[in-house]
């Protein structure tokens, strides 16, 4: 149990609470190691770990939650078949002698001022609220490198179809005598990922003006001689951990300076890529890869409608039961990477005029350099 001295002699006892839905929040999926689509109630006191479940879901927890987790049907503290969660955790608090909880910042604004009317003090904890979350284990590496195999079989499936495309005298590509879209593009990866057992979600088929921004998903025809930015990143429905990957093809013949700005992100990736190891500071690694790409022909910063050009986005970040999560490739991260760090690499070049590159692959920090997790081919 923590125990602290608070002003005025008063002793404190301090637990840390988690009301969310692991489908949801990583840090309670991770913390109790329970897959559950709604809400359920996390608390820590010292080393010792538990989770408050609705009868509904009691018996699969006891099965499946981490070994060590104490279980608790609800009844346990109302005395009764329905309990509002307000009135649950003010039971929990009472039962276990609570006067502080410890939070994340994400913690829900309305439950954080019922438990303050009822007399707790609330705490929100600095910093991540699972920060070993960072540090992946075996498992959770195999985990990750499974759901990026997924993206490779996804992205190999998005290959095929572009090859069987035609185009006409405009350039527009078809497919089976239709107009090939973004959103069928889209409908072949995501159905992939399906068949291997994750879903996919906010997957990125951009072509022309719209691969020039980073984040644009793609709409509508896509057309030859142009490049789609490719961007896939599955999440595994067994294990919850992700995969990211990303290519940019052309069908058809490249322009000039999609061909230059491929070669350059390439180039960027790789060496970013083979300068990974203990120690080295995300932010380390974005600036070498944001200077090469400068000195490559393709600065950052805006044109002149405003537009955002070059390399405007992070190196890269890490991945696990979370898609975006720490540690982070960017010139803010000043914090050294760790052996079990899995990461992003994924520097691009963008410019409305003619569209954007991007290249990823996945990596996990070892304790002598680097493993990259991807073996998909890279190829214009």
């Amino acid at each position: 149990m923590i125990f602290q001295a608070a002003n005025g002699g008063n002793i404190v006892k301090t637990a840390d609470l988690i009301v969310a839905a692991s489908e949801n929040c990583a840090d309670i999926w991770y913390l109790s190691g329970f897959k559950a689509p709604d809400d359920f109630i996390y608390y820590s006191i010292g080393d010792e770990k538990h989770i408050v479940l609705s009868p509904l879901e009691y018996d699969r927890a006891k099965a499946e939650a981490i070994p060590g987790i104490v279980v608790h049907d609800f009844r346990e503290f109302t005395g009764k078949n329905s309990a509002r969660l307000f009135t649950l955790l003010n039971a929990i608090g009472r039962r276990e002698g609570i006067t502080c909880w410890q939070v994340p910042a994400y913690f829900p604004v309305g439950t954080a001022d019922f438990l303050r009317k009822q007399g707790f003090r609330l705490k929100v904890k600095n910093g991540s609220f699972a920060p070993s979350r960072e540090v992946k284990k075996t498992h959770e590496i195999k985990a990750i490198e499974d759901a990026n195999k997924t993206a490779q079989k996804a992205m190999r499936a998005a290959f095929d179809a572009l090859r069987e495309t035609v185009q006409d005298e405009n350039k527009r590509l078809f497919l089976g005598g239709l107009p090939f879209t973004s959103e069928i593009l889209r409908s072949i990866i995501d159905s992939e990922c399906a068949r291997n057992g994750a879903s996919a979600s906010g997957t990125i088929a951009a072509g022309g003006a719209d691969s020039a921004q980073p984040h644009n998903s793609g709409n509508g025809q896509l057309y030859a001689d142009t490049p789609i930015v490719i961007d896939i990143f599955p999440r595994d429905c067994t294990s919850g951990y992700w995969g990211d990957l990303t290519r940019t093809v052309v069908r058809g013949k490249a322009p000039a300076i999609v061909r230059k700005a491929f070669e350059a992100v390439k180039k960027a990736r790789d060496t970013a890529m083979a300068s990974i190891a203990p120690g080295v500071t995300g932010a380390e690694l974005h600036n070498a890869a944001s200077d090469f790409l400068a000195g490559a022909g393709f600065p950052t910063g805006t044109d002149a409608k405003g537009r955002s050009v070059g390399f405007f986005h992070g190196l890269g970040h890490g991945v696990g039961l979370e898609i975006h999560e720490g540690p982070r490739l960017s010139p803010n991260a000043d914090s050294p990477l760790a052996a079990g760090n899995v990461v992003t690499v994924e520097p691009g070049v963008y410019d409305a005029e003619w569209g954007g590159v991007r290249l990823e692959d996945l990596a996990v920090v070892t304790a002598d350099g680097v493993k990259n997790l991807t073996s998909i081919e890279t190829e214009l």
